[in-house]
């Protein structure tokens, strides 16, 4: 069976409904012409139909259950992080919280405030490049705007992977102070993902990449156009 962990339930169980077709038309293959005639004749249509709503049952059934033992991870990892006191544990505690609940930002309020200054003391000074990346890509997942001069700093990190979260953490916070130094990542950086991210930062902003060079395009022609008349 797939496994699931908070993700579509029903791409799930459609998964699950499909390897137990493909399995079903192998093993038919491999049944003499005598077994096939007698399954013919069985109660199978009604044993499809109950094996796919047991399918179903059990994919929602443990999609509950692990709904419901996240939920008391992450309240157990909340805890921990408000009252540790170890930089170490609180760097680890917040990414956790982040890794695992960047797609419910409601559900973070129970770190509190604290959980902000963490991450941006991640971000700033945290030696680990890929940590500094997480920091900044959950500083957008946050929704703080104080990140965006912090975000638009780190863009100028030396590792490629915290520019590019960095610039996404910006597209995030919408923060349209940055659509410049998004524009320079989209077209100079050297590094694909960071263009790439940069791009997708612009798009939700609301002025993509092509935006710019078209109003230029349409007024250089205006400006030719009307030099030319006059």
């Amino acid at each position: 069976m797939v496994r699931l962990s908070g993700g579509n339930v029903g791409i799930a169980i459609l998964t699950q409904l499909l390897v137990i077709l493909l399995a079903g038309f192998f093993a038919w293959g491999l049944l003499p012409l005598s077994w096939r005639e007698y399954v013919k004749a069985g109660p199978w249509k009604t044993v499809a139909v109950a094996t796919v709503g047991l399918v179903i049952l059990i994919a929602v059934t443990r999609e509950l259950f692990g709904r419901r033992e996240h939920k008391r991870a992450h309240r157990r990892v909340a805890k921990v992080f408000r009252e540790a006191s170890d930089q170490a544990l609180e760097k680890r505690s917040a990414l956790w919280l982040i890794d695992h609940d960047r797609h419910h930002p409601a559900r973070l309020a129970h770190a509190g405030s604290k959980l902000f200054d963490v991450l941006l003391r991640i971000l700033k000074t945290d030696p680990e490049k890929l940590d500094r990346a997480r920091a900044a890509n959950a500083l957008g997942v946050l929704g703080d705007p104080r990140a965006i001069e912090h975000l638009l700093l780190a863009t100028k990190d030396e590792y490629p992977y915290v520019r590019a979260e960095a610039a996404f953490g910006l597209g995030r916070l919408k923060a349209l102070q940055a659509e410049e130094r998004l524009r320079e990542l989209a077209q100079d950086d050297w590094d694909a993902g960071v263009r790439g991210r940069a791009k997708e930062a612009l798009e939700r902003i609301g002025h993509p990449l092509g935006a710019l060079s078209v109003f230029r395009e349409d007024s250089e022609t205006l400006y030719y156009t009307s030099s030319f008349l006059l």
